[in-house]
């Protein structure tokens, strides 16, 4: 982060918050490391029921609760299915997936042993505190 004050003067310690205001913290969006693939199977039409396509449907935007394709728990979201009936013997589907990976141990301002997975937020409570060097009202992570 860069700040340009006055000569002489000191930038506000924010301790990490990014777009603080007088009232609120802000923040920023992000570009989050994310791998988008597709897999294409072909299924019989018996296979193909009604349940079978509920169950795809029940099942998209969910998380994967064990190990998924060499990725580990809560990094894969299922984004959904589309397929079409070939030739009147199976169906061609393809189902969209994307990766997040998992974090450990972050560390925000003093609050370390943080872990989250892939998919889930991370929030940040945060308390006024004023910084003694400049007088300016920030903002202090207090629980995560």
């Amino acid at each position: 982060m860069r700040s340009n004050i006055p000569p002489g003067g000191a930038p506000p310690n924010f301790r990490g918050a990014v777009g603080v205001t007088r009232d609120s913290i802000e923040g920023v969006d992000i570009h989050v490391p994310v791998y988008s693939f597709n897999e294409t199977h072909y299924l019989s039409d018996a296979y193909v029921t009604p349940g079978y396509k509920g169950t795809l449907f029940q099942l998209t935007g969910k998380v994967n609760q064990s190990s998924f394709r060499g990725f580990s728990t809560g990094e894969v979201i299922f984004l959904g299915a589309s397929g079409s009936m070939r030739g009147g013997d199976d169906w061609e589907i393809s189902f969209r997936f994307a990766a997040s990976p998992n974090r450990r141990d972050l560390v925000i301002e003093n609050i370390s042993g943080i872990s989250k997975r892939g998919w889930e937020y991370l929030w940040v409570s945060y308390a006024d505190d004023e910084d003694e060097a400049t007088g300016f009202l920030a903002k202090r992570p207090v629980a995560v």
